[in-house]
């Protein structure tokens, strides 16, 4: 039995769109790698007080949250931040920073944003049954008619 024309041509398609997709994330992936208008955390370690003063952007992980402050590693740089506070983050919690860089490895910050482990699992969790329930509203109203490949109103609705 030889594949209609039209399912092959359909399955072209399928494929060449997945492909696209896949080398626009790989593509963004390499050529995005934070901006230039900051300095990264390895030029800021290797010579920190020519760097004191300047705005700087980081992500990082809260390695330690101590009285008045938290401290945030970013590959091998470690500051003592201004925010967020010790009691809203937690040691694994991954921080972006923006702020000014002071004496004494520390960050007066501008502005930051958590995102522990736990908010990540959140927005998974409800990312899933948005799909379930979506998937689950169309499919109430369309079957998959396996002899044309194609989705068609159910009958009788």
């Amino acid at each position: 039995m030889t594949p209609q024309p039209w399912i092959v041509r359909r399955l072209v398609i399928l494929l060449g769109l997945c492909l696209a997709a896949a080398a626009l994330v790989v593509g963004f992936g390499v050529q995005f790698n934070g901006t230039d208008a900051y300095p990264d955390a390895e030029g800021i370690d290797a010579d920190y007080d020519a760097h004191v003063g300047e705005t700087v952007h980081i992500w990082g992980e809260v390695t330690a949250a101590e009285k008045g402050y938290v401290v945030v590693t970013a590959d091998t740089l470690s500051l003592r931040v201004s925010d967020p506070a010790p009691d809203d983050v937690a040691v694994g919690d991954q921080v972006q920073v923006y702020g000014r860089l002071a004496p004494g490895q520390r960050l007066v910050t501008t502005a930051s944003d958590v995102q522990s482990p736990e908010a990540l699992r959140n927005m998974y969790a409800v990312s899933i049954v948005g799909i379930a329930l979506a998937a689950g509203s169309f499919l109430r109203r369309w079957r998959v008619d396996t002899d044309r490949w194609a989705f068609v109103p159910r009958e009788g609705e």
